[in-house]
């Protein structure tokens, strides 16, 4: 079931701006880790995993319908745990090129479906920045993740799957309710730079991966 209906903008505002409770407590949007830094090429594993996680967490705020894409990112992240012996200096970008190396192409096709995921929220989530930043809160998040969609991985989807994926789109909650599940307060501000920061790193880690693919000639389109 999609999240419930919040209302008009101000009564959302002066909603959270009059709870105690969400001023004092640690918001979920708070403790949301953001993706490694990409440092001479490396990115920290265990750290990447932990930002997946959380994204995977943001995703589920979504509501029952997006329950799939939820399910779909969840299953890559364990495909490659599963076959990626790690420790807490582990780089991402080793263990890709150590299974390449071994001809093995297990982990890394999880990886390939799970960047292409990132794409979807990293277009989602500029559009979502651009309106906070014009104080535009009553915008159609539908239009938001159907453009999303369509300039990440529809492209690699059959007829019957862009159909489901547009259902998705099409009843996804409205920004204020993601606001209200992510657990914004009044300060939008300071959900803005979070939100900006947060998509800056998953931008670099994404692009690093896509690198890798493109300079080892994997999964070309």
């Amino acid at each position: 079931m999609v999240l419930s209906h919040i209302g008009h903008t101000d009564n959302f505002l002066q909603m959270a701006s009059s709870s105690g409770q969400l001023s004092h407590q640690s918001s979920f949007w708070k403790n949301m880790k953001e993706f490694p830094p990409v440092i001479d090429g490396r990115i920290h594993f265990v750290s990447f995993l932990e930002a997946a996680n959380d994204l995977i967490s943001l995703v589920e705020r979504l509501g029952k319908v997006f329950v799939p894409v939820k399910y779909d990112m969840q299953g890559n992240i364990d495909k490659v745990k599963k076959h990626y012996q790690y420790d807490e200096a582990s780089c991402l970008l080793e263990l890709m090129l150590d299974e390449y190396s071994r001809g093995k192409l297990n982990a890394l096709e999880g990886i390939l479906w799970l960047n292409r995921a990132f794409l979807f929220f990293e277009l989602a989530f500029q559009e979502i920045i651009k309106c906070l930043q014009s104080g535009n809160y009553d915008i159609n998040m539908a239009k938001i993740f159907t453009v999303a969609y369509e300039g990440s991985v529809k492209k690699y989807h059959n007829w019957v799957t862009q159909q489901i994926f547009f259902f998705i789109c099409k009843m996804s909650p409205s920004l204020l309710q993601l606001l209200k599940s992510l657990e914004v307060d009044s300060d939008m501000k300071t959900f803005e730079t979070k939100l900006v920061q947060f998509n800056i790193t998953l931008h670099l880690n994404r692009c690093k991966i896509d690198d890798f693919f493109k300079d080892h000639q994997l999964f070309e389109d």
